[in-house]
């Protein structure tokens, strides 16, 4: 291999480094195609002339697409710094007009993506044209080294790497069925009568954070009838009548087929923590849609706290 690379070497074109970005971001060839409008064969062809370039193979094949080789590794980094100096040369030349441009992407649990983060940020595209939105919404957490996004709303604080956390917004979470449920199996009203009930939440084994054990925290223990990795199927199998489960009151409160349940007694809380890389920390554009999110959820807590 090595006396492959080193026989077909031809001059570096910093170019490619944008295909390997989004490939070692995305891991699949047509997704990085997709991402930079261009079909997959452009995106493999231009790989292969930066290996051929730096006289090293950057990727390998696993099950989850492409990773990164050691000599793939070593070069993120530089790569990323020159991403960046791009970025800042175009925004202080847009800064001159006055206005915001460029891509920011956010990475978001599904409940929070869909109920919370889309409508916010399309209200600030709105205001803000030249602004292009990437939300990903994905229920694990995400590569804030490798810029995989450039904001990331999680429920934990980060225990390690140059990460800052800002706090978005406490939410409140309690149990909510739908009306027709509730009029067949009854209301529950105390924590006990659950042991009748049937049960909506997620799969014990698959959880991406711990501040999602609800029912533990409650010290509930009935075996979970439907369970999901998606809160919003959690919801849709709630609307359907598959039993209880607990929501947070922003993707379920303003729902007439939805109704909550043991609000008095039994209501959890957790934190939306606004995730950022000290790398990408300096844009314009990163730093207004994060301004902005944590402005608007401070203005609307009622949607997410109970008064």
């Amino acid at each position: 291999m090595q006396r492959y690379f080193a026989k077909m070497q031809t001059v570096f074109d910093w170019n490619d480094l944008k295909f390997f970005l989004a490939l070692s971001r995305l891991k699949r060839m047509t997704a990085a195609g997709r991402a930079l409008g261009i079909d997959q064969t452009t995106v493999a062809r231009r790989i292969r002339a930066l290996e051929k370039s730096v006289s090293a193979q950057l990727f390998i094949r696993d099950e989850a697409g492409y990773a990164l080789t050691p000599a793939g590794e070593r070069l993120l980094p530089i790569a990323m710094e020159v991403e960046r100096s791009s970025t800042r040369v175009h925004e202080q030349i847009v800064g001159e007009a006055g206005r915001l441009a460029g891509t920011v992407r956010i990475g978001a649990p599904d409940g929070l993506g869909t109920y919370v983060v889309t409508p916010l940020l399309a209200r600030f595209q709105r205001d803000n044209p030249d602004v292009d939105v990437a939300l990903v919404v994905r229920s694990r957490q995400f590569q804030m080294s490798h810029q995989e996004v450039h904001l990331s709303l999680d429920l934990t604080l980060p225990t390690s790497g140059r990460l800052l956390a800002r706090r978005m917004t406490d939410y409140h979470l309690h149990f909510f069925a739908a009306p027709d449920y509730l009029r067949r199996y009854g209301r529950p009203e105390r924590l006990r009568d659950l042991r009748h009930h049937r049960l909506v939440g997620y799969i014990p084994e698959m959880l991406f954070s711990d501040e999602l054990r609800y029912l533990e925290d409650l010290g509930i223990t009935a075996p979970v009838g439907f369970a999901s990795t998606s809160m919003i199927a959690q919801r849709e199998a709630v609307r359907e009548g598959a039993g209880l489960a607990i929501l947070p009151r922003f993707m379920a409160l303003d729902d007439p087929d939805l109704e909550p349940v043991l609000v008095e007694d039994y209501v959890l809380t957790r934190t939306v923590w606004l995730l950022s890389h000290q790398s990408t920390e300096d844009l314009a554009r990163v730093r207004a849609v994060s301004d902005y999110l944590q402005q608007v959820a401070r203005k609307e807590r009622h949607r997410f706290l109970i008064p």
